[in-house]
């Protein structure tokens, strides 16, 4: 039985800029059969556009296999990608396929393809470029008809320059890349990843209510987010476990003293210090999110006379964006 699942492809969350380019290459490559490297910091999500990338495919019924190259170890690293036989090296008791047998038909991701060593790398070269594999001790290939796609937070073209990434292979792989942006650089999809955390979060912390009061979200549009969107996903998990501690069973508030950060303000010009007020009585999280959105949007225009362009300067978007959402939002 395969250790793998099928992915569902959900939990793709931003309407920036950055995310609607990245949303749509995924739509041209998910219906091909080429191989994808996904690049970013670590923390961004490139697990996820994976399973994306897999769910919007041809090979979508069948499974997505994954292996954390970064974990294997140069001893066992070729049995777990190729299996072995039984008696091929000492502990091997039995026959075991590797990942690309259990990814057959399927997708195989390589997460941190990066750390393997360049013996692995030769070996899985040769079975990218063939399409079989040989398990370890045995002496007849294997045919497997698997999509590969790979995830590294490395810059494998300076690995190549330095001797520690196979050209051939970073070529075989980078077929079309896909590169995720950093938090920071798509800071107005906070509000909506926020609602999307929080609600995978109800009944896991003894409330099934927990919203961001303005204040706090305030403070998430204004921190820098060196670790990308996995570190807001933890942020926000501490305070609303904070936040519902203090509520006995109703409705959690976070308010900035949950949040647990020592903020540094991007931009100190005390013309981005938005702070509209907000009536959140009987209000679902994204209703409340949607009007401070609104609310940001309007004070900028009214602050900016109506210019797009220096609306967008201030609230730090790209002009295009801020449109689409104010047209979103009702506002145009």
């Amino acid at each position: 039985m395969k250790d793998a699942h099928k992915a569902k492809g959900d939990g793709f969350v931003g309407e920036s800029l950055k995310m609607v380019e990245l949303k749509n290459e995924i739509r041209v490559v998910s219906g091909s059969e080429l191989s994808v490297l996904i690049t970013g910091e670590t923390g961004v999500g490139k697990e996820v556009v994976a399973r994306t990338v897999h769910a919007q495919s041809r090979r979508c019924d069948e499974a997505i296999v994954q292996i954390n190259c970064a974990a294997l170890s140069e001893n066992i690293a070729e049995s777990e990608l190729f299996g072995h036989v039984k008696g091929s090296f000492t502990g091997a008791n039995k026959d075991r396929m590797g990942k690309f047998e259990l990814a057959n038909n399927g997708t195989l991701f390589l997460d941190e393809i990066g750390e393997l060593s360049l013996n692995i790398q030769a070996k899985l070269l040769r079975a990218l470029q063939e399409g079989e594999i040989q398990r370890v001790g045995a002496d007849k290939n294997i045919y497997v008809d698997v999509r590969i796609i790979a995830a590294t937070n490395r810059d494998l073209s300076e690995e190549v320059a330095q001797g520690r990434f196979r050209e051939d292979l970073y070529h075989r792989l980078s077929v079309f890349p896909l590169k995720v942006p950093a938090l920071r650089e798509r800071i107005d999809d906070i509000p909506l990843l926020s609602g999307f955390i929080l609600h995978n979060l109800k009944g896991k912390i003894g409330t099934n209510n927990v919203r961001v009061s303005k204040s706090a979200m305030h403070q998430l549009l204004q921190y820098d987010w060196p670790g990308n969107v996995r570190e807001l996903q933890h942020v926000l998990m501490r305070a609303a476990l904070r936040a519902a501690a203090t509520t006995s069973g109703k409705v959690g508030v976070i308010e900035i003293n949950h949040l647990g950060l020592d903020f540094v303000v991007n931009n100190t010009d005390d013309s981005n210090n938005i702070t509209p007020a907000i009536t959140t009585d009987n209000k679902s999280f994204t209703e409340i999110v949607a009007e401070f959105q609104r609310q940001l949007i309007t004070q900028a225009m009214e602050e900016n006379d109506h210019v797009w362009a220096k609306a967008a300067r201030q609230l730090q978007l790209d002009r295009g964006n801020l449109y689409r959402q104010a047209k979103r939002l009702g506002l145009t």
